[in-house]
């Protein structure tokens, strides 16, 4: 949906919105204070003091800033007509469709030469392996090996030595049962006579929460209730993202819920809202699963769960038994638009 700019954006302009100065106001006996310091003025008794005038001051704001503001009214305007915890999803919406994704970062050497580090995803849960594959272009490497460590330390967790082609090296890292947080990978070879080094970072964890099912769907208005159950390790404040497709895997919504989980079996309510779903009853597919305990605390780290399966099965759904009705945005939201449409003239 490449909406980060907006986002961005829109942030910043409601902090200038609720910052934006305001007229300065002098109080009177700030008025007199300065009255008193200033130099008296002798003026003849013939010269008649010359009647006060009113001077009016206009602001205005330039062209390619009130364009600048249309364009950023209008696509807030857009995304105010459906819910946020209910968005559209496309082929084209890449980071949504695999937010584990691992992009590989290709290095350049000399004479040409290249060499990149290749993950199957960022985030591995526990006891998940770690394969690590070096992929070497126009270059004769050896002495290949890689090392995991935890990331802003020296402290090396596991060090491999990797076998393979001349193109392709690759180790696997099995897993700790005390790795948790932020690890970096350094792979190293020699080329040329010299010792390369190449980095990399990944996140691992344990798993705090399991998704462990999906309840049958029912209607509320204009959602479809999707109950995802879980079963929860350690009590917190919990956000599920999830991606819903068609049976033939045609994306239709990102969905998003969020809830107070206590220890044990709990559940978090999915929402579909009805225009998102296309005129598509199902049945449906449930999954690109992302479960977070949020921080509790400043300075506590975001905790993941997992899934016991990659996806779900919905059944089929009657869209007869939802509600035609509009979304309707808050107050805050309204004032939000309200206020770019006025820096934009168009109020």
């Amino acid at each position: 949906m490449k909406k980060a700019v907006l986002i961005i954006s829109l942030a910043v302009l409601a902090g200038l919105w609720f910052f934006w100065p305001g007229p300065v106001v002098v109080a009177e006996s700030e008025i007199a204070t300065r009255a008193a310091k200033a130099p008296a003025k002798i003026i003849p008794a013939s010269v008649k003091p010359a009647a006060p005038q009113q001077v009016t001051v206009t602001e205005t704001i330039s062209a390619p800033v009130s364009e600048s503001f249309k364009i950023l009214a209008s696509a807030y305007a857009a995304e105010l007509e459906l819910p946020p915890y209910s968005r559209p999803l496309s082929a084209d919406d890449e980071n949504l469709l695999a937010p584990n994704r691992y992009i590989p970062q290709t290095v350049p050497l000399e004479g040409g030469a290249s060499a990149t580090i290749v993950l199957p995803k960022f985030r591995f849960s526990y006891p998940e392996a770690i394969p690590v594959t070096l992929q070497v272009s126009g270059i004769q490497v050896s002495d290949v090996g890689v090392a995991l460590s935890a990331e802003g330390t020296t402290t090396i967790v596991a060090t491999e030595e990797m076998r393979g082609t001349p193109a392709n090296w690759s180790a696997t890292f099995n897993a700790e049962a005390d790795w948790n947080g932020a690890f970096e990978i350094n792979v190293s070879f020699s080329a040329n006579g010299q010792q390369q080094v190449l980095k990399t970072g990944i996140e691992y964890s344990h798993p705090v929460a399991t998704i462990t099912g999906v309840g049958d769907s029912r209607g509320a208005g204009s959602d479809m209730l999707i109950p995802v159950k879980i079963d929860v390790q350690q009590a917190g404040y919990y956000r599920l993202r999830a991606n819903l497709f068609t049976e033939k895997r045609q994306p239709l919504a990102l969905l998003t819920g969020n809830s107070k989980l206590s220890e044990g079996q709990g559940e978090i309510t999915l929402r579909a809202f009805k225009a998102v779903l296309q005129q598509q009853s199902g049945p449906y597919i449930l999954g690109t699963f992302m479960l977070e305990k949020r921080p509790a605390v400043p300075g506590e780290l975001t905790q993941y769960g997992d899934s016991e399966k990659a996806e779900y099965q919905l059944d089929y759904f009657a869209l007869s038994q939802l509600s035609d009705a509009p979304w309707q945005p808050d107050a805050e939201e309204l004032q939000r638009l309200q206020f770019l449409q006025q820096m934009a003239g168009q109020q």
